[in-house]
């Protein structure tokens, strides 16, 4: 998924939803200016791409759904009981 999917599926739902409550971050561990020590610690234990974070939390590993990630920022936020 190149970053401009990403920005429209994404970054700007989440954004117009919650506004400044998400802070939202893209890497992608091919670029070269990516940090050495995550890239290493992603290879060692093999964990699947793209990998999301949400609170330190790993989610939706493989195909991010924004139904998803809303669920669980809403969770966070103590909109959603569970």
């Amino acid at each position: 998924m190149s970053q401009a999917e990403i920005n429209w599926m994404l970054i700007e739902p989440l954004k117009a939803g919650y506004g400044n409550a998400v802070n939202i971050n893209y890497f992608d561990v091919k670029d070269e200016n990516f940090d050495a020590s995550v890239r290493e610690l992603i290879e060692r234990y093999h964990l699947p791409l793209p990998l999301t974070l949400l609170n330190g939390e790993a989610v939706s590993a493989g195909y991010v759904s924004f139904h998803d990630l809303a669920l669980r920022i809403d969770k966070l936020l103590g909109k959603v009981k569970e």
